[in-house]
């Protein structure tokens, strides 16, 4: 099992590649425990990983009537396979109401969710990079049919063998993901709530939504005092020092904040791709004009919810012009 890391008793992970992604990998996790097992998380619906993931459960030897399958939340790196799992391998599906709900039209590629991700390309003002809803990582690695799930929310109780798991409330990065923590173990399996190497994405889904980044900031707070030993996060290394992480964390979106209203004070009336073209980025293209179409959604859309977070600060708020396309300014 050379590909396969014991992390902790009963705790392997499986490191898959994401080709051409700039995320690289994913941790995959699975708990295996008095001859019952769960996996946490997919990877994207490619051949390639139906072909990883087969290899890490024939590997690990599990019974798969005996398995179950939890998906932390709705991104495709995360649930890509799901409908796979369902229909192929027979194993049944956790996950959160919230982010289930949101995703469980995205099979049909005329569903209302990607319509809505096209039209919010538009009030941004990316019209002019002629995005396509083809070129969004989410769509073109999605499951192709949807899939039944049980729900599992955040307090509610799960085992797996002798391990007991509870959900967290970890919405921010998307509007319902959930982790697992189990409390005797100082386990915990926190998706993309918290990453070491890299800076979770934090986007503006829609106004319902609203102010995604206050409720990630909010919600990484919890993991400050929360006896952890273990955490187990969805990319890169793992993280030792969590307040210290958090700490980074609030540095660089409190960064990101300011080099907004810095903008908005110095331009005027701004739309979000133009503060996401004076926004710093860690990419190699020299700057926002120059990023793959598949990139400028999530950057616009991370400059976006660092505006809406201005805004319910009451220091930032915006018009929509004829066009409907909205303009933010400084108050």
């Amino acid at each position: 099992m050379s590909s396969i890391k014991k992390l902790s008793e009963g705790v392997y992970c499986k490191i898959i590649p994401l080709r051409g992604n700039p995320l690289k990998s994913i941790n995959i996790y699975m708990v295996k425990s008095k001859g019952e097992a769960m996996i946490v998380d997919t990877g994207f619906n490619t051949e390639e990983i139906r072909n990883e993931m087969l290899s890490f459960i024939k590997e690990m030897d599990v019974d798969l009537n005996k398995t179950i399958l939890f998906l932390t939340h709705l991104h495709s790196d995360h649930t890509g396979l799901a409908s796979w799992f369902s229909e192929e391998l027979g194993v049944d599906i956790y996950m959160g109401d919230i982010d289930y709900r949101m995703m469980s039209s995205f099979a049909n590629a005329d569903s209302k969710r990607w319509k809505e991700v096209m039209e919010i390309a538009h009030i941004e003002g990316l019209d002019e990079d002629n995005l396509k809803i083809e070129e969004h990582a989410g769509f073109r690695y999605r499951p192709k049919k949807e899939f039944p799930y049980t729900s599992f929310n955040p307090n509610y109780v799960l085992k797996v063998g002798d391990f007991t798991f509870k959900g967290m409330d970890f919405s921010g990065h998307t509007p319902g993901m959930v982790g697992l923590y189990e409390e005797e173990r100082k386990i915990l399996f926190c998706g993309d709530h918290l990453l070491g190497d890299i800076t979770p994405n934090i986007t503006f889904w829609n106004f319902t939504v609203g102010d995604s980044l206050g409720r990630y900031l909010k919600n990484i707070e919890k993991l400050r005092e929360l006896p952890v030993d273990h955490l187990y996060s969805s990319h890169r290394a793992l993280i030792e020092d969590i307040p210290k992480r958090i700490d980074e964390l609030k540095n660089h979106h409190k960064n990101r904040v300011d080099e907004a209203l810095k903008t908005l004070k110095r331009e005027g009336k701004c739309t979000v791709r133009d503060i996401a073209m004076n926004m710093s980025w860690d990419m190699r293209a020299k700057d926002f004009s120059e990023f793959p179409n598949t990139q400028k959604f999530f950057a616009a859309g991370e400059a976006h919810a660092h505006l809406e977070y201005l805004r319910a600060e009451g220091k930032a708020d915006y018009v929509k012009d004829q066009e409907g396309i909205l303009w933010y300014y400084a108050k």
